[in-house]
């Protein structure tokens, strides 16, 4: 009988076990099993990929203890107490800005022209003193468009530089309004985590440019492709809610340096190991 009972044991312990097991997340085009996660987390020089188990069917490793900060578009963001991470899930639109082919005359770059603003009141893009738009010479990288902006900038180019700011076709990077940047520490330059719930897949990903007030929910065109969505800013996006953003407050170099890929990596791989692992997710 006491046989019987400790393989009845086991039995319900496998099931279990098994049971917790759910949602490879795939971040960066990699994917890795949950058992080399430790070792991942502890290398800033292999790929940044992260397994994540979401364990909906047993206690979560994690304290989701949250404070809700503000509601948005109907999206709730929170404040993780334990970390003071800042958590939400919302839409996702295509931010084509930084690109040297975003905005040109006569909607001839990826996104609406109206997009970048109109004559007399140009936001998102460069103008001359007379505020006009700068165009892009032979020597640019698409001749005849506009220099298109965002709030990120490189110091080491002058402000008529495509390379001034950075560049939604080449860098993961979301979009934030002051509401939530204002009040929560978060400054220009901070590192997050971006994740596609419908498809596991994941990204790290820089703060690079304010939204407008009462919106949330943006990401650049290279963010929109890790995260298999259609990156196109005239037709692509979700406006499902479905897509949940992880930021770090204090975590970048700051206004004035755009760091690389493997930077946002590296600085989001540290952060995310702290709270052990995209586990944190779970908690929205």
């Amino acid at each position: 009988m006491k046989h019987l009972i400790y393989f009845t044991l086991i039995i319900n312990g496998l099931l279990l076990f098994f049971s917790c097991k759910k949602n490879t997340v795939t971040t960066q085009q990699n994917t890795i099993t949950n058992s080399s996660i430790k070792n991942e987390l502890l290398s800033e020089e292999k790929e940044s990929a992260v397994s994540s188990i979401n364990y909906s069917n047993c206690p979560t490793p994690v304290n989701c203890s949250l404070t809700l900060k503000a509601t948005i578009e109907t999206y709730n963001v929170y404040k993780h107490n334990t970390s003071g991470y800042i958590l939400y899930k919302a839409k996702m639109a295509i931010d084509a800005d930084g690109s040297p082919q975003a905005y040109g005359p006569n909607n001839s770059g990826l996104d609406w022209t109206a997009n970048a603003g109109y004559p007399g009141n140009w936001w998102g893009i460069v103008t001359d003193v007379s505020g006009n738009p700068i165009i892009q010479g032979p020597s640019d990288p698409f001749p005849g468009l506009y220099v298109s902006t965002t709030s990120l900038v490189n110091s080491a180019y002058s402000s008529t530089n495509t390379l001034h700011y950075v560049n939604s076709s080449t860098i993961p990077f979301f979009v934030l309004p002051s509401a939530i940047t204002s009040s929560n520490g978060i400054t220009i330059g901070d590192i997050g985590f971006v994740y596609n719930t419908t498809n596991g897949k994941g990204c790290y990903a820089i703060f690079a440019d304010g939204g407008p007030a009462g919106k949330l929910g943006e990401g650049s065109m290279y963010l929109a492709t890790q995260l298999g969505i259609n990156s196109s800013p005239k037709t692509g996006g979700t406006s499902a809610g479905i897509i949940d953003y992880i930021v770090f407050p204090g975590s970048g170099f700051g206004q004035g340096t755009i760091p690389t890929i493997t930077q946002i990596k590296a600085i989001g791989l540290a952060k995310m190991k702290k709270v052990g692992g995209i586990e944190i997710a779970n908690c929205l």
